[in-house]
């Protein structure tokens, strides 16, 4: 029988051969798998010695991840930056770990001397965003530059670890104040403004430190980052994403608190407090969510096809042996890091020595007016590890009265120094009204000084405050770290002290004007002894 066209059964020949590139790529992926293999054991063996050499402030962050609700947040970086790396699992499969320790080392030895710096100053901040610095000299250094590049969104953002911004709560409650007394002097609501506290005809309302929105705007920040990075396209749309996520909730939190003061005003307080107050911003911040997700998605290009990974190319071209073990790397990025801790316990040591000599901070006056006349009884700043505390008051015959507070600190140290997260010029009875910075003469030198108002009651004081470090006067808490820094490392003059200078006065002017008497006529602040000074 004749078989018809189309109908023959194809002919079998033998098995095609395989292309040369797909029996490369084959043959090559155990050792492609046992390279990732080594590099994340080097990573993880790297990471937890980094951990254990820098345990003091990797534990301090956790300690404000569970005590700050403006920080709970940070307990999901880590999950996160897991799911980045698992979203860009193809990465594994098409790029060969590289390790290349030379320069990430010499960058870890330079993240160790800042760590060191940033200990001796006692910022912890600034030492945990060294130790994710260190985290990222490491990863760099096991996998080398391009796979550390198709790496870098989940890596980079493990610097949402670092719990920062505490320091933005007073210029962010000035905010909110003022935009309160935009929005009521526009619906011509009668109001009086006292730093913090708004008064209108229907009660008074304090702008507290919870209300700055701190926590929405780094919250807020956060999300934002991963939305760029997962959603956008392009480093302009990114940026600008993740800038209306700073700018937006600045101002939503404005509108929130506008919100709840006119809540209470129209309702004569009835509502706006306790449950309701919570509700409410917890429902205008998913809101605001919500609308920063939008305008996220509208920012979005048009998806031209699917987006390849980042510096991915076929494994077959990165046939070649690393020039250095992964182990062999990650030791030398931790032991060069290490100098930094051990140079601090070393500098440790030699303060625990030369702190005995400390007597503490004196005042004293030349001038016969300024008579002491006694301790201060209704005014005590909060300084809680000072070594030695003294207070007086001044009176210079005529009623004007100068009240003294001095904190010293004879071995500063992380938690114990007079520029320190927790300290302040007044206690829980007092209030801030308003922050700002005065000119005055300390010991016959021009010294720029912090001036608050703060309150109880019906009483006001203005407050002066400066530091006393490394054997002289310094203003800004800044200018005071770098004095401490300075003493630490290079002079040996350890011992500080926060000296702080009030008079009960509601007239700024007036009171300004009487301290600066009090400092510019024979006012002096030293040590008891030299050997104070050491």
């Amino acid at each position: 029988m004749r078989a018809r066209p189309g109908r023959a059964g194809p002919k079998r020949g033998p098995p095609r051969p395989m292309p040369k590139a797909e029996r490369d790529e084959t043959d090559m992926q155990p050792g492609l798998a046992r390279a990732w293999r080594e590099a994340a054991i080097a990573i993880a063996i790297g990471t937890c010695a980094l951990l254990l050499a820098f345990r003091e402030p990797a534990l301090a962050a956790a300690r404000v991840w569970a005590s700050s609700a403006t920080f709970n947040h940070c307990f999901l970086v880590v999950p996160i930056s897991a799911w980045m790396l698992f979203e860009r699992r193809e990465v594994f499969a098409t790029i060969r770990p590289r390790p290349s320790p030379l320069l990430p080392a010499l960058a870890a030895l330079a993240g160790g001397g800042a760590w060191l710096a940033a200990d001796a100053a006692a910022i912890y901040e600034a030492q945990q965003f060294a130790l994710v610095g260190l985290l990222q000299c490491l990863f760099l250094a096991v996998l080398g530059p391009r796979a550390w590049r198709a790496l870098l969104a989940p890596s980079l953002y493990l610097f949402f670890l670092v719990p920062t911004g505490e320091q933005l709560v007073p210029p962010l409650q000035d905010v909110t104040t003022r935009f309160i007394v935009a929005g009521l002097d526009a619906l011509a609501i009668p109001n009086h403004v006292d730093g913090v506290f708004i008064s209108t005809p229907r009660g008074d309302f304090h702008v507290a430190e919870a209300c700055a929105g701190l926590r929405f705007l780094v919250a807020s920040l956060a999300y934002g980052v991963l939305f760029a990075v997962l959603v956008l396209r392009g480093t302009g749309r990114r940026l600008a994403f993740v800038a209306l996520c700073a700018a937006v909730p600045v101002l939503a939190n404005g509108l929130r608190a506008l919100g709840i003061v006119l809540v209470a005003y129209w309702t004569n307080h009835a509502y706006a407090a306790g449950v309701d107050h919570l509700v409410y911003g917890w429902g205008f911040f998913v809101v605001v969510t919500m609308l920063l997700t939008r305008l996220g998605f509208a920012m979005r290009e048009a998806p031209d096809g699917p987006a390849a990974p980042a510096a991915a190319r076929p494994a077959t071209m990165d046939r070649a042996a690393p020039r250095c073990p992964a182990a062999l790397a990650s030791c030398l990025v931790v032991a060069l890091a290490c100098a930094g801790p051990l140079l601090s316990a070393m500098l440790e040591a030699r303060a625990r020595e030369a702190a005995g000599a400390w007597d503490g901070l004196h005042v004293s006056t030349t001038s016969p007016r300024w008579i002491e006349a006694g301790p201060v009884e209704d005014w005590r700043p909060a300084f809680p590890t000072a070594s030695a505390r003294r207070a007086a008051r001044f009176e210079d015959g005529s009623g004007r009265a100068v009240d003294v507070h001095l904190a010293s600190y004879a071995r500063p140290r992380k938690g114990a120094e007079p520029a320190g997260f927790g300290n302040e010029p007044h206690d829980r009875g007092w209030r801030r009204l308003a922050d700002g910075r005065a000119l005055v003469e300390v010991d016959g030198h021009a010294l720029q000084v912090r001036m608050l108002r703060i309150a109880a009651g019906n009483a006001r004081r203005v407050v002066l405050a400066w530091y006393w470090v490394d054997g002289g006067h310094a203003g800004p808490a800044l200018a005071a770290k770098l004095g401490q820094l300075r003493g630490r490392l290079l002079t040996g003059r350890e011992a500080a002290a926060a000296i702080l200078l009030s008079v009960a006065q509601d007239d700024d002017d007036a009171a300004l004007a009487t301290l600066r008497d009090f400092l510019s006529d024979g006012a002096r602040f030293a040590p008891a002894s030299p050997a104070g000074r050491s």
